[in-house]
């Protein structure tokens, strides 16, 4: 009799702790599929570069097919499936994700819109949708996307857009989940630029002969420079702590760096933000202070990985060499990248702006 109780308690044990076929299909897509900056991920992150991706298509798959619910492996599946360069796929499935509420998919999906990824939407209103809704969800990346977007007009023309005092609620919200110094740096800027927006009048008058900034009296420029071109130029800050932006304008001040690199991801289709040739800049310390102007006289946009020892040496002392140059800028890009919901990559779009100093703080 007891043999038979051991043999009933066993099959029933073995019954109710094996996992199910699509527990298991679901636990291997997040296994292999995760990404790190999903918040509602269910398994450690993967890199792009870490995924073997005809094997986790498949695996992706089977999670799909057995839990058609589960929008977080629908949305991995479509990840896999876009680094595949399965579009049209990869385009269906993450919308379908994005429908079902998951809000990851929602922030990608509207980002696929807004890059124009080959068949994905044309209609930008969308991308304010689907953006808006995965601030609700708690993406931190389209809290931070949505309000920019806000801000350079993007959405001009879309109904029922956020208003003025819902973008700050997005900021507030944004500002207190901020995980780095270029996240806070980030959104401390669209905050200033909300309110300056709220009050258009008085910003006017503010500005209306000098950058933001910046007075005439507070700077010397060389002879030459085009002063009535400084009108509303725009701001920037290097660097990725106060120490770094500070090192860096010292450098800049002394004229040993002479080059910076951005991404083309960070300001997408905004020509105000987007650096040309004898444009100009005003260069902010870690306090938001006006320290340089800047005047751009090469751009080039090149993959990460065709960036050569000729354009890093013109970087301060301790970046000059290429291998140093791609290790701080690859740490630097991941950190820059991050609100957006993206990270570095080796064939990444990078700008590289080269600049002298045509103004300096008294």
């Amino acid at each position: 009799m007891q043999s038979v109780f051991v043999a009933v308690a066993v099959a029933f044990f073995a019954a109710t702790s094996t996992p199910s076929l699509a527990e298991t299909a679901v636990a291997e897509c997040d296994r292999r599929a995760a990404y790190p900056d999903d918040p509602n991920r269910a398994a450690p992150g993967v890199a792009r570069e870490d995924i073997d991706l005809p094997t986790t298509i498949q695996a992706c798959e089977r999670a799909v097919a057995a839990e058609p619910a589960n929008f977080r492996v629908r949305y991995q599946l479509a990840r896999v499936l876009f680094y595949a360069g399965q579009n049209e796929r990869a385009v269906a499935t993450m919308r379908a994700a994005a429908d079902g509420g998951y809000a990851q998919a929602q922030f990608v999906f509207g980002t696929f819109i807004d890059r124009g990824r080959e068949g994905a939407p044309t209609d930008i209103c969308l991308t304010e949708q689907y953006w808006r809704k995965s601030a609700a969800g708690g993406r931190q990346a389209a809290r931070v996307a949505y309000v920019r977007h806000s801000l350079r007009g993007r959405f001009k023309g879309c109904p029922n857009l956020a208003s003025q005092d819902e973008l700050a609620d997005l900021l507030g919200t944004a500002a207190d989940s901020a995980k780095n110094y270029y996240e806070r740096l980030l959104i401390e800027d669209l905050a200033t630029e909300l309110a300056h927006a709220a009050a258009p009048a008085a910003s006017a008058a503010a500005t209306a002969d000098t950058p933001p900034g910046m007075r005439s009296s507070e700077f010397s420029c060389k002879k030459g420079t085009d002063v009535a071109a400084l009108d509303g130029i725009r701001t920037r800050r290097l660097g990725d702590t106060p120490q770094m932006t500070d090192r860096l304008i010292a450098l800049i001040l002394d004229g040993e760096k002479t080059i910076t690199a951005t991404s083309p991801w960070l300001y997408g289709n905004d020509p105000a933000q987007k650096p040309s040739a004898n444009g100009y800049s005003l260069l902010l310390d870690a306090n938001g202070v006006g320290q340089a102007v800047l005047r751009t006289t090469e751009v080039k946009t090149v993959p990460f990985n065709k960036v050569t020892d000729k354009d890093s040496q013109f970087e301060g002392k301790s970046v000059r060499t290429l291998a140093a140059w791609r290790s701080v800028h690859t740490n630097y890009f991941n950190k820059q990248l991050a609100p957006l919901g993206k990270s570095w990559a080796p064939d990444m779009p990078v700008t590289l702006e080269r600049f002298e100093v045509v103004c300096r703080a008294r």
